[in-house]
Order: structure tokens, then sequence, then C-alpha cells
């Protein structure tokens, strides 16, 4: 509930001070050039704030005829004004020989008028009053944005801990906003206060004067005053020299937290006036609001108003992703046979769910989307189907804290099955956690039948692994129904390559062949990476794993199926040839750059990927297991292979030939041979990737499975989401 009250807090605050917060940014990030530009001035003098003031009014005494005051700003530029047979009037001085510098320059119009707007908005009084009130509120963003920030990593004691980055704008939102917090909270503060001193706001303190009794007549020479020779340049603000001899007539010397009035005679100290605590918090408030005398200082403004621009910028993107997801339902709740029941932080999560939605509808079924904290009793339902992120450290999002208390109290009246989907990232340690309490707690309930042993968990919003799931689910109830291939509707812009180089191979169990294709427009990407191919008059993408070699040419490994309509299009290519494809980032399948050793699995053409990662720099111990069917197979990657052996980029290769006399026919028996190397690997936290047929992978995943028992590992699930096990198989 306080989660809520922060988060809402937080978005209403911005949203109703949006427009001065947008203009008091804008204008604040201009005012920090101001003190960067006086800073830079040509009368800076090293060291100026060291002088002495004993000996800055004997040197001014001997040059000038008269001085009538001195003054000393956050620069440490002395200002002066004198009268003197060459000099007169106010100046700015060496303050190590008394010289003139320069006159007093006029003061930027410019910067004049962007301060009075950035004060007052030109509104005098009543600007004021919105600029304080805007300052407030910007104070409690800052605080309702600390809150959510601690909820979000877990804990206070862990929110100077490392925030798992994922990708999101939500994630530079936080991150950028634990940087600048300080900064922030600052501004705000100082801001709202000076507006509350100009508006007399602020109590009324007394000030403290104590007059000294005189206990020391005797005339000494003003080099001799104690005052001054303790006193250096960077204590004082000003002083101002008696108008005459007459004793009664004081130097008048203010300090940063005291005014004194000291005999021109005799040096001695009259009356103290001690400045209240308000005033002196008024000064450093100005000083830090404005960054006055402080380069550094300025340059933090800077950014920070700059920061404030930013966050208006992603806070208003992720309020329009959870806006946008807003549920509309065909059918009722008590209409409904298929649930969707969605767990979203951000709306991302129930971008997906609305695409489920959609999909069932077209397939002329009766379908419900809301969010899990609406779970009821449904009286026509078939089918629960559960989406759900997790936020922060194993938490459930702010639209499901509310559903593992409703699924023990609502009374399931008729029987349906349930499919539990999580979403999240192997950067956080407890990956899914709360789609795995559900999981935990649904099995509990009589009525419910659970689909599979554990939920689909998926990475990064991985919509490739989620469309399958969901063609796979409709398959088995034999549904027609088909989600678009890709979640965005922006289209890619194809790349034209050009056929450098093909190599095939025939025998009577494969038909494999090489495509080496150039860029004839340089674009990155990295090998696993996937290729997307449309054949001529078919309007189906088919996606293909890429290789790259050691000139970054891309690499493809196909193999000819007879009625297949993309292979055989690609095996009519010749060199020289041109195809026009899109390339697809596959983030989640590059190889690890961190990784001390990594294992490379794969069957088939789905070795191609590895062709490419074995020639990247990395600092990792490569092994490449491989399953094919023929010795005539691999002579197709031999050289390729070998040179990285010779190199020492691979520094283990093993072949299992299913097709061959041979003692090892599946990669899943070089993994019982080894079983002591892998059992080592799995202890260390090495990678493991996987790219081949989905077959393959299951058989691998069975035998690894078998491996943790056997040796008394934790499960393999625990590996598997814990971000060691990779896959892109199909």
């Amino acid at each position: 509930m306080l989660y809520k009250i922060w988060r809402y807090s937080h978005f209403y605050l911005t949203v109703s001070s949006s427009l001065f917060l947008l203009l008091a940014a804008i204008t604040g990030a201009i005012l920090a050039f101001k003190p960067i530009q006086e800073k830079l001035q040509p009368f800076y003098i090293h060291q100026a704030n060291e002088v002495v003031l004993s000996e800055l009014i004997d040197t001014l005494s001997n040059k000038y005829d008269e001085v009538l005051d001195l003054e000393v700003d956050n620069n440490y530029f002395v200002k002066a004004t004198v009268f003197g047979l060459e000099e007169s009037g106010q100046f700015y001085i060496n303050p190590f020989d008394g010289n003139k510098l320069a006159d007093i320059p006029k003061p930027n119009t410019f910067f004049e008028s962007i301060t009075n707007f950035h004060r007052s908005l030109f509104l005098k009084t009543t600007g004021r009053i919105f600029v304080g009130i805007t300052s407030f509120l910007l104070f409690l963003i800052a605080i309702t944005g600390l809150l959510l920030a601690i909820k979000r990593q877990g804990s206070f004691v862990k929110f100077c801990s490392k925030i798992i980055k994922d990708g999101s704008i939500q994630y530079n939102h936080v991150t950028l906003g634990r940087l600048l917090l300080i900064p922030i909270i600052i501004i705000a503060f100082t801001g709202t206060y000076l507006s509350m001193e100009k508006l007399s706001l602020l109590p009324n303190t007394k000030v403290s004067t104590i007059t000294n009794k005189t206990q020391n007549n005797k005339a000494i020479p003003l080099s001799e005053f104690a005052i001054f020779k303790k006193t250096s340049l960077k204590d004082i603000t000003k002083l101002e020299f008696p108008f005459s001899t007459d004793e009664e007539d004081y130097f008048t010397l203010s300090l940063k937290d005291k005014e004194l009035k000291i005999n021109q005679k005799t040096g001695f100290i009259v009356q103290e006036t001690h400045y209240p605590f308000v005033q002196i918090l008024s000064v450093l408030s100005f000083n830090l609001h404005t960054g006055n005398g402080s380069i550094l200082w300025s340059f933090i403004l800077l950014i920070s108003s700059l920061g404030i621009l930013y966050f208006m910028y992603s806070g208003a993107m992720i309020s329009y992703y959870r806006l946008r997801s807003k549920i509309k339902n065909k059918f009722t709740a008590q209409q409904a046979e298929y649930i969707i029941l969605i767990g979203s932080e951000n709306g991302s999560t129930k971008q997906l769910g609305k695409v489920l939605q959609q999909a069932l509808i077209q397939a002329n079924q009766k379908v419900f989307l809301d969010d899990l904290n609406n779970y009821q009793t449904y009286s026509k339902i078939k089918h629960l189907l559960i989406l759900t992120s997790t936020y922060g450290q194993g938490e459930p999002p702010s639209n499901a804290n509310l559903f593992l208390k409703k699924l023990q109290q609502t009374k399931i009246v008729h029987p349906f099955d349930c499919h539990i989907i999580g979403f999240g990232s192997f950067s956080y340690p407890k990956f899914c956690e709360f789609a795995k309490e559900i999981h935990r707690q649904t099995l509990l309930q009589p009525n419910i039948n659970i689909a599979t042993e554990t939920p689909l968990l998926i990475h990064n919003q991985n919509y490739i692994q989620f469309k399958n799931w969901v063609d796979t689910w409709a398959k088995s109830l034999k549904l027609n129904i088909s989600i678009p291939k890709e979640l965005s509707t922006k289209k890619q812009k194809e790349t034209s390559f050009k056929i450098i180089d093909k190599t095939n191979i025939k025998d009577q169990y494969d038909e494999t062949f090489t495509l080496t294709l150039s860029q004839t427009k340089r674009k990155k990407f990295a090998a696993g990476d996937l290729l997307s191919i449309i054949p001529p008059d078919e309007t189906t993408e088919r996606l293909y794993s890429t290789g790259k070699n050691a000139n970054g040419d891309l690499l493809l490994s196909i193999k000819k199926h007879t009625y297949g309509v993309c292979s055989n299009y690609l095996n009519q290519l010749k060199p020289n040839d041109t195809l026009k494809a899109i390339i697809q980032k596959n983030k989640d399948f590059h190889l690890p750059k961190k990784a001390d050793s990594v294992t490379l699995i794969a069957n088939g053409t789905g070795i191609a990927p590895f062709l490419g990662m074995i020639y990247e720099k990395t600092k990792a111990e490569m092994t490449l297991y491989w399953g094919t069917r023929t010795k005539i197979s691999a002579t197709l990657y031999k050289s390729l292979i070998l040179e990285a052996q010779q190199k020492g980029i691979l520094q283990h290769f093993d072949i299992a030939f299913s097709k061959e006399v041979h003692p090892y026919n599946y990669v899943q028996d070089l993994l019982v041979r080894d079983e002591n190397i892998i059992v080592k690997k799995l202890k260390n936290g090495d990678i493991f990737m996987l790219c081949g047929s989905i077959a393959m992978r299951d058989a691998v995943f069975i035998q690894l499975e078998k491996t943790c028992i056997k040796n008394h590992l934790q499960p393999f699930e625990v590996y598997k989401n814990n971000g060691q096990i990779l896959t892109d198989c199909y």
C-alpha cells in the first residue's frame, strides 16, 4: 500500500509541476554557465585568497591617497574603491601589489534576464510563489523517488548496491536518479529556502551583538592590528574604512558569520554582531543554488538541470508504457473460457498479454484479460494463463501484490488448466522469483491443473521464446491461433549482401552448404545474431543464426531440404549474386565478455554462430562439442576450426558422428565422457551455449540434469536460471 502511495505521489507531483519544472530546469541549465563565465575572467589572481588583510591594507594605503572600502566575492576577486593621483574609482585590483586589473564590468543583460525569469517568471511576487512551490514539489519528488528506488533495490541497505542493467528506460531513470539524488535535493531545498526568504516567510531571529569595553588606548599602525594580521581574504566579504579620523568612526569588517566594528587607532574590536543562523543559511543556500564561486559545483548543477529534463522525459515514457497497456475486453470475466492474468510493473508484460488476447479473439475464443490483483471466481473458465514479471529482488509487481492472498481465499467452482509464464532477467539473483512462488502456491490449490512441473521462465522479455510457447500451446489444444512474428510494428530496413563464397557437401545423409556474405553497406553484427530472409514470392521470413569469419564477413550454414523453399532458394545463389536480408540483434546469445570458460555445444548447422565466436577477442577458455552425421560433413568447417586451434583461440574440440562407426554418436555422449570436467564447469559458474535442434537441446538438458543428480550438485534449473545456460535452438 505504501509503495502505491509513493509511486502515485511521485507521478502526480511531477505532473502537477511539470510546466514549471521544465522552465526551471531549462533556465537553471543556462544559468549554470554564469558562475563558470565569471570564474574565468582575466582578473583572476592565483592564491589571492591567501593574502593577509593587514598586508593588503598596508599596500593600498601606500599606493592610494584614500581607500573607502574593499570587497571580496566568492571567486576571490578583490574590488576596491580608492582615490589617488593616477587611479580613482571602484575597480578590481591585484591584492599582491594593489595595481588596477580591470574596471567593474556591466551586468550581462542576457543572464540578468534569465535570472529574473528563473526567480519569478517575470511575475514578481506571484511568480516567486509559483517558483517556491515548484521547488518544494521537486524536493518531494526527489524524496518519493528515493523511496521507490529503495523499494526497487529491496532495502535501504541495498540502495547503493549495483543496479541490475536490463536495458530499459526505467534502468536509466533509476541509475541517473541515484547519481543526481543529492544535488537535486540540494537544488530543491535551497530554491525553496530562497523563495521563503524573499517572501518574508522565514522566522525572525534576534541579532546577537556584543559591545566590548576599551582595554587599550595606545595607537598602533594598521598593519599591526591583530584582527587584520590573522585574517586572510578567504575569510572576509567586505571591509569599510572610516570616513574621518574621528575615533568614533570605525572600520567595519564583514566576515562570513559576523560583523566587527574596529577602532581605527588601536585595532581594538569595539563591537561584534553575530549573524543569525537564518542569514548564514541564506548565503549558503544562494551559493549552493547558483554555483557562485565554484566551477565544479556549477558543472554539477548543469548536469543536474539536464538530468531533471531527462527524468521528465523518461518518466513520461514510463507512464506512457503503463497507460498504453490499458485493458479492453470484448467478453466479461464470467463469459470467458480463457482467462489471462497479468503481473506487470511497467506495462511490457501486459503488452504480451494483449497480443495473446487478440490472437485468441481472432480464433473466435472467449477471452478475458485482467490484472493478477483482480483474480476472482470465473464461472466458465477452462484455461488460466498467468504472465508475470518480478519486481526488484523477488517482489510482485504493484498490480499483483494481492494475488497470492486472493488465490488462497477464492473458491474454485470448476477445475481448469493453468500455465504460468515468468519474465525477468538473469542479472537478478532472484530470477522470476514471483512466478516461481505463484507456481508453488498454485500446486497446493485443488481443482487447478498445473500444466508443467516448472513455470516457463523467459529472460529479458524474449519475444521469440514467448511466441514459440504460444505456438506449442495452441498446437496442443488444436487452436488455430498465431501471434505476430515481432512485437514491434516498426519495419527494419533490409541490407544488401553479396555472395563471396559458397561451399557444398553432399552425401546420402546430408546436403549442407555454407554461404559467405559481405555487406554492401557495413552494419555492425555479432556472431549469434539472426539473419531474416524472405524468399521471392513469399511473405514468411526464415531466420538463420549467423557466424562471422576472420575478415568480418557473415557466414551461414544451411541444410538443404527437398521441399524447403528458402534453403533451395539460397542453394541456387552463386558467388557475386546479391541477397537482401535483415540482421536481427540476438543479444541473449552473444559470447559473454567476462566469462572465464565457455563451452559451445551444437549439432548440424547450429555450429554457424560458434564459428564466429571462436574468432572473437576473449580471454575465455573455449571448448566446442559438435554433433554431425558423417565425416564428409565435417570437411565444411575443417579449415576454420583447424585455424582456430592453431592460433590457440579454440582450446578443445570434439566431434560426434551419428551415421558413422564412431565411439561417440551424439554430443550428449561426449558430455557423459567428460562428466568430471562438466561438473567442475558447472560449479565454477562457467557458461554453456547451445545452438541447433530442439531435440539436441532436450537431450543435452536431460544429460546435464542426470549429471547434477549423480554428483549432488544443485538442481539443473538453478544453472539455467542463473544465466549459465544460453540457448538458440529451433
